[in-house]
């Protein structure tokens, strides 16, 4: 059988038309492209992901990682150019409430996320919290898994490679 020049446009334009949903679904890799949607923090406020700001992006589904527990020094995040993503999109409506109200009293700001699809993006390994590091162009120069506390610690204050 032989595909004729119609044929060849149509799955010209139904490939076209795919891409994006296919590219939105692409877990995040090393050399690709880092890029987060405008969302809020713990506290209802916007909070958009900038790789001028942001340099390491941590990536925590509560109940999959362990129990965490923040740094000491309030001002750790920001010395380390971090964004804590914490994702609640499995999470029933009850349990999204509990988990806001615990975050609220972090003294750092958190990108609350409740987009499961987003959420697929992340590479995960059971027990550890996900580590991204970006360049200035949003471009992804490193994943790494740790676990929550010292070795997470270590993991994003050690010089990014």
């Amino acid at each position: 059988m032989r595909f004729g020049t119609r044929a060849w446009i149509v799955c010209l334009l139904v490939g076209c038309g795919f891409a994006p949903i296919l590219h939105a679904a692409e877990v995040f890799r090393v050399g690709g492209p880092f890029s987060l949607p405008q969302g809020t923090d713990q506290h209802g406020k916007e909070l958009a992901f900038s790789s001028k700001e942001y340099r390491t992006v941590i990536f925590d589904t509560p109940g999959d990682s362990g129990a965490a527990e923040p740094p000491k020094d309030p001002q750790w995040f920001q010395n380390n150019q971090a964004l804590m993503v914490v994702n609640i999109s499995g999470f029933s409506g009850f349990k999204r409430r509990i988990a806001r109200s615990r975050m609220e009293s972090k003294p750092f700001r958190i990108l609350v996320m409740e987009d499961a699809d987003l959420a697929a993006r992340f590479p995960r390994k059971e027990g550890t919290l996900t580590v991204i590091r970006v360049d200035e162009q949003g471009l992804i120069t490193a994943i790494t898994f740790a676990a929550p506390g010292k070795e997470l610690q270590e993991a994003v204050a050690a010089p990014a490679k």
